[in-house]
């Protein structure tokens, strides 16, 4: 029988999303909510026009515009750059699933951007994503 262990050694690249829904960071937040509303997705790479990854965008982030919004409804004209979380955590594809979830479990995340050596988004991994990678270790 093999070992939850053996889905940790393998690489994010096997396991992540490469399907990746992306907002740009100059789009305003009423977009992201729209976008938002038509994907189950709890967070959103934010991407400069060349790709790279410049932030993320979270359904606690729209949280926080309505909120805000309550008294000023110009607040979702605002650019996604001015809500988003800067510097955020990432994985590059060799990464292994075991490193991802100390990430996800030291940062409190519930995904983590893929990026490659450019900085470029290449997928993205959910909490589910590596559970299905632990679980497929199991088995005889």
């Amino acid at each position: 029988m093999a070992s939850p262990a053996a889905g940790l050694t393998a690489p994010v690249e096997s396991v992540m999303t490469s399907r990746v829904v992306m907002v740009l960071e100059e789009i305003p937040m009423a977009e992201v909510r729209a976008i938002a509303s038509r994907y189950d997705y709890n967070g959103f790479p934010v991407v400069s026009r060349e790709g790279r990854l410049v932030g993320m965008v979270t359904k606690g982030d729209l949280l926080r515009v309505l909120k805000a919004g309550l008294g000023d409804p110009g607040v979702w004209l605002q650019l996604v750059s001015r809500w988003m979380a800067h510097g955020v955590l990432a994985l590059r594809p060799k990464d292994s699933v075991e490193t991802a979830v100390s990430l996800m479990v030291d940062s409190g995340l519930r995904s983590l951007p893929v990026i490659d050596d450019d900085g470029k988004v290449v997928g993205i991994v959910s909490r589910n994503d590596l559970m299905g990678a632990v679980e497929g270790g199991i088995g005889p």
